[in-house]
């Protein structure tokens, strides 16, 4: 055997600490909540879409 140090003994990796911080302006809306809005409207859009594609080929089929 070979006198290796222990891989055990390296430093972990920590990943750095979140941030919490949001410096707003009086009155404005959170840009988070605006950003998680336009997502979930994405995503209706899509659904509906999809909905409405699957709707006429069942009217167009035999």
């Amino acid at each position: 055997m070979t006198d290796r140090p222990s891989q055990s003994l390296a430093p972990a990796y920590r990943p750095p600490e979140p941030e919490l911080r949001l410096i707003l302006r009086p009155n404005a809306p959170d840009p988070r909540l605006i950003a998680l809005v336009r997502l979930m409207a994405r995503r209706a859009a899509r659904d509906w879409f999809r909905s409405q594609q699957q709707e006429q080929c069942r009217r167009s089929g035999p």
